[in-house]
């Protein structure tokens, strides 16, 4: 061929690459056929794949487009700018060197393209010839002629007229302005697109007309009506696409949509009206907030949810998950929906189809969703709902995993699917715990069982474990997601009969046998009640708690306690509640058990004794016999300590020398007057003995609350936040920078545990106001680290939550926070408190549990890590190993260094530092170490080029040595000075 006829042909800016093969085949009068032939041919065979459609597009190497560029006249760097497809590939043809041409088709591997406008393409190459580009949504409409180039497989595209839809050209210009504006406004649309789409695919309600109209309006003569509506979906959408766009786009609605939501994870997009009403108001729909509110899935609600997802995150990477559209909220390919033109056989008929799966629709992942549906429907029927726990199986399925898969990408399950899971339970992904979920049918159960809940009267008709949590969800509810609140509305429970909730509590008599049961078995091992501290523990139960209630309802006039009840405790310990302190009543009993078997010799000040503090005792109650009760005399009488005896007693200590100290006390609560002077801990001097036994002086009145009056309205409100605190997390193991309602709740907890245990420190009974605390928490001032009490909440609220635990298995894993904290309470279990070993037994860590975890490896020995350091050094004359040196297994290297770190914090040597000093005494310079391991290395080998460049950079900077460091290169014979 020549090109002289033709003259030069120019490329449309983005036109196809065959378009524009076709214009140049026109213009020398050939087919395409021909050019394609004339361009690939290699030895008079033509060197080209694929098939040729009216939708095809080709990719060329460098010597078929050499060729190409060749016959219409233009240099390649023209054509490059013009087609985007001309260097995109190139293919490999079927007979090795030479021109190559390939060609494609599908909107898969061709981009979006549309035919030109007829006459932008007449005006710019002078004649009326189709062609075909490469086009961006805002470029489907040509608003100068009034045409959007519309795409349909299978052609060559078709140009419709808009003369009569003037809004699609207006949507233009909001389209391009918005690309303008926003750096958003491409990724926006393409949700937008999705959005619309999705309204496409559902049936039309009667009140949509701006649709059907623009069909009409559109539909080319003799069109089929039902293939119309299928291939101009993009068109008859495209306004609304675009006024979609412009609202997500909009960052002040985004804002909107997280206030709305009060940054909860949406579940139905009625929970951000503002939203559906500004979308409803802009598309001229006033229908569409209603249809909209009750969508729970879908590319709207994605959104939406990743609004919330990434509010705490604003990297660009997460704003771009933000308008990520997933596979299956895009369109549908036009190619998938419109059927290629029928083929016929020779006799006329129609060719049958192969049937073809549409794209991104797995046949075999659809079965298996039906198969595992069947499962969850009959789950559902069977217990009523789907909220089952991750790890549980229905038979031989595994549907609590299927599930828990499911709703972590629930927004992205295909609409059917999550169409069908909605019909069968409309909160299979509800954005809370399943947990809570089978919590509430529970309670919607028993509240259909047994009638109202009755929450202003603590929830009298359920059990104790349901009745605490319905009263946990009335103390939250202002915090709950709305759909929450509307759940357990449905069971009587709105915001009025939440604030009026009263807690579910075990009736007075329950209780009180409970405490009575662990007060029994106490004092089955132990003989009396008396010995209880106010803190103690009984299988974990709060018995000292519990017998100081019943001591102070004794005492009370208020409540007083039942006769019955104070019988009850009588008939175990006939002292269980004195009339005089705690204190006498327990040094009495360790009095009476040491004086089992021995004769008691007033004579000698009890000497005869094992027990001295019991011995020191006895002889401060001789010396105050007189000011005893006849009840203390007489229990004085019955271990043998008569009034004869106790004069005795005093006779003797006139005469005899001062006594050491005895052994301190055992703990006791707050003595009164009378076991004041019984002190075993007080002097044993004779003019302190009758100073003691001197009145002393009227105290001013306190407060029985240990506090002075003035300060009682301060403790009270900070009570009232750590109930409302612990009612919300189940406990007061509170950090310190805790703040609750801006009180700094933390920080008030932790002055009251320093306050316990300074009272503690110095032999002080706990101070009285802090059983309210405890009978908030019994473990709120626990003798152990509060770090490892919010661990173990923190084990217990994942235990509650249904989530994996096994701790025999490593389940949470050892390398997750909550896993080593495991861990360490199974290696760590047999050096553990009692009470937490009781603890941890209530979640399943027993004390078999812990013997199957291996023991943490024994530290090596500091002899063992000096043999090795010998050693080394016998090798190479010094200590400065680098640091992952290894000696016969040892990590010498390692402990090297620790021991210098240890050494910077020292204000003297430790004796194993000191070892390491006379094997090498500069293995812990005052310089860097690397210096003196360089030094070594020159030590050994002055002549390597290295070791003297260092050795001249020493002399070079010989003034800013260290002394030490001047000595050693002079001793080594390095420098001479």
């Amino acid at each position: 061929m020549s090109g002289g006829a033709a003259g030069r042909i120019a490329a449309l800016n983005g036109e196809l690459t065959l378009s524009f093969l076709t214009r140049i085949a026109a213009r020398y009068h050939l087919g395409i056929r021909d050019v394609l032939a004339a361009v690939t041919d290699v030895g008079g065979l033509q060197n080209l794949t694929g098939m040729l459609y009216p939708d095809s597009e080709i990719h060329l190497n460098a010597q078929a487009r050499e060729r190409v560029a060749a016959l219409c006249h233009v240099p390649q760097h023209v054509l490059e700018q013009a087609l985007p497809a001309w260097t995109r590939e190139e293919p490999c043809g079927k007979y090795g060197v030479g021109p190559v041409g390939r060609l494609m088709r599908g909107e898969e591997v061709v981009a979006a393209w549309g035919p030109a406008c007829p006459a932008c393409t007449t005006a710019r190459t002078g004649r009326e010839a189709p062609a075909r580009r490469y086009l961006a949504p805002e470029q489907r409409v040509c608003a100068r002629h009034r045409y959007w180039l519309l795409y349909l497989p299978h052609t060559g595209g078709l140009t419709v007229p808009l003369g009569r839809c003037p809004e699609v050209i207006e949507a233009q210009r909001q389209h391009a302005r918005l690309l303008h504006r926003s750096p958003i406004g491409a990724p926006a649309f393409e949700v937008a697109r999705a959005v619309t789409n999705s309204w496409w695919e559902q049936p039309w309600p009667r009140q949509e007309g701006a649709w059907p109209a623009r069909l009409d309006a559109t539909r080319p003569d003799g069109a089929d009506p039902g293939w119309w509506k299928v291939a101009a979906r993009d068109l008859i959408s495209y306004p609304e696409a675009v006024t979609v766009a412009r609202v997500l786009a909009n960052p002040r609605w985004q804002q909107h949509t997280l206030a709305q939501t009060r940054v909860h994870l949406p579940y139905r997009l009625g929970e951000i009206p503002a939203l559906l009403a500004e979308l409803a108001d802009r598309l001229g729909r006033p229908w569409l907030a209603h249809r909209l509110a009750d969508v729970t899935h879908g590319p709207l609600f994605t959104w939406a949810h990743s609004c919330v997802l990434i509010h705490a995150d604003p990297t660009p990477a997460a704003q771009q998950k933000l308008w990520k559209v997933h596979s299956s909220h895009r369109p549908r390919p036009l190619s998938d929906l419109l059927p290629p033109p029928e083929l016929r056989t020779d006799s006329g008929q129609p060719e049958p189809r192969p049937v073809k799966r549409l794209r991104g629709h797995s046949l075999q992942a659809e079965r298996a969703f039906q198969r595992s549906l069947a499962h969850a429907r009959a789950y559902h029927q069977q217990f009523g709902h789907l909220a089952v726990p991750k790890e549980d199986s229905f038979g031989d399925y595994p549907l609590g995993a299927w599930l828990s898969n499911l709703r972590t990408r629930h927004t992205r399950v295909p609409a059917h699917q999550a169409a069908a899971l909605h019909a069968l339970y409309p909160w299979w992904n509800a954005p809370w715990s399943t947990l809570w979920q089978r919590t509430w049918h529970q309670a919607r159960d028993h509240m259909e069982a047994n009638g109202p809940l009755e929450p202003a009267s603590g929830f009298p008709t359920t059990g104790y474990s349901l009745g605490e949590w319905l009263y946990l969800q009335c103390t939250r509810y202002p915090t709950l997601h709305p759909e929450q609140q509307r759940l357990l509305t449905h069971i009587g429970i709105d915001a009025p009969a939440a604030a009026a909730a009263r807690p579910r509590r075990r009736s007075s008599a329950e209780r009180f046998q409970v405490g009575l049961a662990h007060a029994r078995t106490f004092a089955d091992v132990h003989g009396n009640l008396a010995v209880v501290a106010h803190a103690a523990m009984h299988d974990s139960y709060p018995l000292g708690q519990w017998l100081g209630n019943q001591r102070r309802g004794r005492r009370s006039d208020r409540r007083p306690l039942p006769a019955e009840r104070a019988q009850a405790l009588a008939d175990i310990d006939p002292w269980w509640n004195p009339p005089w302190g705690l204190s006498w009543q327990r040094h009495y009993y360790r009095a009476r058990d040491a004086a089992v078997g021995s004769l008691l010799q007033a004579e000698s000040g009890f000497s005869d004794l094992d027990d001295s503090g019991a011995a020191d005792w006895l002889w401060h109650q001789s010396a105050t016999y007189d000011e005893l009760s006849e009840e203390q005399r007489q229990l004085l009488t019955d271990i043998g300590i008569t009034a004869e005896v106790a004069r005795s007693a005093r006779e003797h200590a006139r005469t005899a020398p001062p006594r050491p100290a005895a052994a301190p006390a055992p703990q006791t609560d707050k003595p009164s007057p009378a076991g004041k002077g019984a002190d075993p801990a007080a002097p044993t001097h004779r003019h302190r003995t009758r100073r003691a036994a001197e009145p002393k002086r009227p105290r001013e009145p306190r407060s029985r609350l240990g506090h002075r009056p003035d300060l009682r309205p301060g403790f009270e409100t900070a009570l009232a936040h750590a109930r409302a605190y612990a009612a919300e997390h189940g406990h007061l193991a509170a950090p310190r920078d805790t703040r609750h309602d801006d009180y700094p709740l933390g920080m008030w907890l932790l002055s009251q545990r320093n306050r316990a245990k300074q009272r503690a420190r110095d032999g002080l009974p706990p101070s009285p106001h802090l059983t309210e605390l405890a009978a908030i928490d019994p473990w709120w001032n626990p003798p152990w680290n509060s770090e490892w009490q919010r661990n173990y909440y923190r084990a217990r609220d994942h235990i509650e939550a249904g989530e994996p635990f096994d701790p025999a298995a490593r389940v949470p894993a050892p390398s997750t926070v909550l896993g080593s904290w495991i861990t360490r309470a199974c290696l760590q279990y047999d050096q553990l408190h009692p009470d937490q070993q009781h603890l941890l037994n209530a979640i399943g860590i027993t004390a078999q549990t812990a013997d199957q975890w291996p023991p943490s490896p024994r530290p090596r020995p500091h002899a063992e890590a000096l043999t090795h350091a010998r050693t080394w050094a016998g090798e190479h004359g010094h200590l400065c190993p680098p640091i992952k040196t290894v000696q016969d297994g040892f990590p010498l290297g390692e402990w090297l260094n620790r021991q210098r770190e240890l050494a910077k914090k020292r204000s003297s040597p430790s004796p194993t530092q000191q070892d390491l000093a006379v094997i090498d005494p500069w293995w812990n310079p005052p310089w860097a170490i690397l210096w003196q391991r360089t030094y070594h290395h020159a030590q050994a080998d002055p002549r390597h080029p290295a070791a003297r460049h260092w050795v001249q950079s020493q002399r070079r900077g010989w003034l800013l040595l260290h002394p030490g460091q001047q000595h050693l290169l002079t001793t080594a014979g390095l420098v001479n000075v």
